[in-house]
């Protein structure tokens, strides 16, 4: 074979495999300029939603951020907020660090937000700083626990007395199996006024049937440290307590686990708050006695309604009033039947 005929076929399968490499260049180019004009698509989309104007901007802010009954009182602003073109913002929720009550709210101020949904800790700084947000012009709604000293313009809450009459009736149900020596549970801030009312309203509705309360208080600063004091206050043999009192969800949910961790179903009764689906299980377990709830979805559209009523008119109501009930063996397959038909509506 001719030596040029070699060269020309070695320069051809060059050729052919330059083409080749070319076109598969050309090809991954487009797919990945296809793939990136879906993905400007795709965020432009984002943006469209992320730069939707809202008539007003609120800011729910609480400590017990992850707790399950905020979360079910954040729905309800949420959906109400949505009915009436208002964005609620829950500030504090899922941030990478924790940071303090104070420094929420400060946080909501600085944001400028139309107003402020907060449950207080009933330290001075908070109520100044109230009062600082109402001077900027951004009106506050208290939640759960009020502080009536501050220029809020609404509390949304439950009246603690009732709340107190309400856990000393089921105490009373308890102590008519022989148990006696009971442990209210309170959190470790001392100037939280209204599970000082509630203790007051449980010790009234006891007196006289032979009744030991004991209020202890529980550091609330995370779940870790309050889930350590109860397990001592259960483990605790020298003095020990035969019913636990809750008063919030996160302290009923670490007495339900260190009840069953430490083999003491059946020798401390429970009596919780919050109507999650391991509280009520476990109701139905015999684990926990019973427990308090009220609608918290109703409460987060209250405070919304609240907050809209004063911006529309510059007037609301000095409070509103949720209910509270409890659930034990008795109602608890009524409750449950019930509250399924009103997810299914």
């Amino acid at each position: 074979m001719s030596p040029f005929i070699k060269i020309y076929k070695k320069n051809k399968i060059i050729i052919l495999a330059a083409l080749i490499s070319i076109s598969v260049g050309f090809l991954i180019i487009f797919i990945g300029m296809t793939l990136y004009r879906n993905r400007l698509t795709d965020l432009g989309a984002e943006d469209n939603l992320k730069y939707r104007t809202f008539k007003y901007h609120y800011a729910l802010i609480s400590e017990e951020t992850d707790a399950p009954f905020w979360e079910a009182i954040y729905d309800g602003a949420l959906d109400k907020g949505k009915e009436m073109d208002i964005y609620v913002e829950r500030i504090g929720a899922s941030l990478p660090s924790a940071y303090s009550l104070e420094d929420l709210m400060k946080i909501a101020i600085a944001s400028k937000v139309d107003g402020i949904i907060i449950e207080p800790n009933g330290t001075e700084e908070i109520t100044k700083l109230i009062n600082y947000a109402d001077e900027e012009g951004i009106p506050v709604i208290t939640v759960l626990n009020d502080e009536p000293n501050s220029k809020r313009k609404s509390f949304v809450g439950v009246n603690s007395y009732n709340q107190g009459q309400i856990y000393g009736r089921q105490v009373l149900e308890v102590v008519k199996e022989g148990k006696k020596n009971v442990t209210v549970l309170l959190n470790s801030d001392s100037n939280n006024p209204g599970m000082n009312v509630i203790d007051s309203g449980i010790r009234e509705m006891v007196a006289g049937n032979g009744v030991q309360v004991n209020s202890v208080y529980v550091n609330t600063q995370t779940t870790f440290s309050s889930e350590e004091d109860i397990r001592n206050i259960i483990k605790d043999n020298q003095n020990p307590t035969e019913v636990l009192v809750c008063l919030t969800a996160i302290d009923t949910r670490c007495a339900y686990q260190a009840v069953v961790d430490y083999n003491k179903v059946g020798v401390i009764d429970i009596i919780g708050y919050y109507d999650s689906d391991l509280i009520l299980s476990a109701i139905q377990k015999d684990i926990i006695h019973s427990t308090m709830t009220i609608d918290a979805k109703q409460m987060g559209s209250y405070c919304v309604e609240a907050l809209n009523e004063y911006m529309q008119t510059k007037q609301v109501s000095d409070y509103f009033s949720v209910d509270i009930y409890a659930i034990n063996n008795s109602n608890i397959e009524d409750y449950i039947k019930e509250q399924s038909e009103n997810e299914n509506d």
